[in-house]
């Protein structure tokens, strides 16, 4: 076994730095804390494992500071609650401590000097290529982790190694065969399209509102920011001789031909003039962001604006769907320049009136009926329907099909190959395409040779996805698990 993690101790390696050291570096941030309900030390026992209070505030980090990431640091205990991190937290350990607990009813264990080895040749801790016990200590000293609790996750992330290597199942051949099958066989088919657009239908005002009335919800108003802005546009900008050369010759890589030499700066003087206005735009922007920040800016523009504000960039209005009040954006680059902007008052969406709601509602309610009349439609026609024969056809093709843009092409071809039914229907975003499998063939063996390694890791990564819900399955059967908070 000991032999097996050597071999693997690239892998190794990474699968300790998820499991266990993930937290290094993210730290126990303050808004990232818990307090969790428990009346004494302990929070669950699972089998023999028990889970700690200490424990579940670590998982808890770690999955808040993941969390708060992906809302770009927007996430508060409110967001934290909603999403159900404690439970996702508490949910990892106990998956984790079922896995232990299995893996000691095993006879496997790790001993000292495996956590040694592998704590010493984790590179966070190395200066100059050696472990270095004092970077070790500030770093879990800098994360509020003792050696002795850093140290057990680490000798339980090696014990579920070993683990994994045990029930690591490899690919069959006949499975082997399924994965080519499933992604080089080629289907021979024909098909018939059906279009939206020639089905008509005429609503009723009756109709159109009683939709909106079951829908409402779904028709609001856009959200709105009551901002104090500043715009610096480059053309605000002035430059003399002196200024572009000074310019020109401190950021000389900006300005070089294809074979990487300079280009001489008469030749370059309307780039140098450019790039040194946008640059100056940024630098005045920044103070103008300063001061607004401070509340001491006089020259900020009041305005409101709405999210899909044409005048706005994309990433200027994530930003402001971001924020809160009060809070000030830095400079940002608009199609006029660069801005700042300080958030006076969000204002919230809002469900809109019925006249408001009612170009929209009728649209979409149009839209609704003539998609169901197509369906209709197209079960009437399956049965017996002609349809052209357009050939074989792979998960692969790349071809555009008659009646049908690229885009549509290659979600009918995505679709075929997910469909069970050798003649059935698929729906596109306005048609619907019947199709009949008329042949099957599979791709010849050097293109299934050559694309082997893709199949067995294809085929390794869902069989190992099907494994652990059985085995999880088979865990909470024979170990008690006693939550207590």
């Amino acid at each position: 076994m000991i032999g097996w993690m050597q071999k693997h101790k690239k892998y190794l390696i990474i699968t300790i730095w998820i499991s266990t050291i993930a937290f290094v570096g993210a730290g126990f941030v303050g808004w990232g804390s818990y307090s969790f309900s428990s009346t004494s030390n302990i929070v669950a026992i699972v089998g023999d494992k028990q889970i700690s209070v200490e424990k579940l505030q670590r998982e808890y980090t770690k999955l808040y500071n993941l969390y708060n990431q992906l809302f770009n640091g927007t996430l508060d205990n409110e967001q934290a609650k909603k999403i159900g991190i404690e439970e996702q937290a508490l949910n990892n350990l106990i998956s984790r401590a079922l896995r232990l607990n299995y893996a000691y009813d095993l006879g496997l264990r790790v001993s000292k000097e495996e956590v040694i080895n592998a704590l010493t040749a984790m590179d966070t801790f190395q200066n100059n290529g050696k472990f270095d016990n004092e970077i070790y200590k500030r770093l879990l000293a800098d994360n509020q982790l003792r050696p002795k609790d850093f140290e057990e996750e680490l000798s339980e992330g090696l014990l579920l190694e070993k683990l994994n290597a045990i029930l690591e199942m490899p690919l069959t051949p006949l499975e082997i065969q399924m994965m080519s099958a499933m992604y080089f066989t080629e289907d021979r088919v024909k098909i018939h399209i059906l279009k939206q657009s020639d089905i008509s239908f005429t609503p009723t005002q009756e109709a159109i509102k009683k939709y909106w009335e079951e829908n409402q919800d779904i028709y609001q108003t856009e959200r709105g920011y009551e901002i104090a802005s500043i715009l610096i546009s480059p053309n605000q900008i002035k430059a003399n001789e002196e200024n572009l050369k000074k310019y020109y010759e401190d950021f000389k890589n900006q300005f070089l031909n294809a074979n990487g030499q300079l280009l001489p700066f008469k030749e370059v003087k309307e780039q140098v003039l450019e790039k040194y206005k946008d640059s100056q735009a940024e630098k005045e922007s920044l103070k103008e962001y300063i001061s607004l920040r401070k509340g001491e800016n006089s020259n900020a523009k009041l305005s409101t604006i709405y999210e899909g504000d044409a005048n706005y960039g994309i990433e200027f209005l994530n930003l402001l769907s971001q924020a809160k009040e009060q809070s000030t954006l830095k400079p940002i680059k608009v199609k006029e320049g660069y801005i700042t902007a300080k958030v006076i008052k969000i204002i919230p969406s809002k469900p809109k009136s019925y006249e408001d709601a009612k170009s929209d509602a009728t649209e979409d309610f149009v839209n609704f009926e003539k998609a169901k009349l197509l369906e209709e439609k197209a079960k009437a026609h399956l049965k017996d329907f002609k349809g052209v024969d357009i050939g074989y056809l792979s998960r692969e093709s790349r071809v555009n099909l008659t009646g049908l843009d690229e885009q549509e092409s290659q979600d009918f071809i995505s679709q075929l190959f997910t469909k069970t039914q050798t003649k059935d229907y698929i729906f596109l975003k306005d048609k619907i395409i019947l199709y009949e499998i008329l042949d099957q063939k599979l791709k010849n063996s050097d293109i299934i040779e050559k694309n082997l390694d893709f199949l067995t890791q294809s085929g390794m990564q869902a069989k190992s996805r099907l494994v652990d819900i059985a085995f999880m399955e088979h865990l909470l059967k024979i170990y008690k698990i006693v939550k207590k908070i």
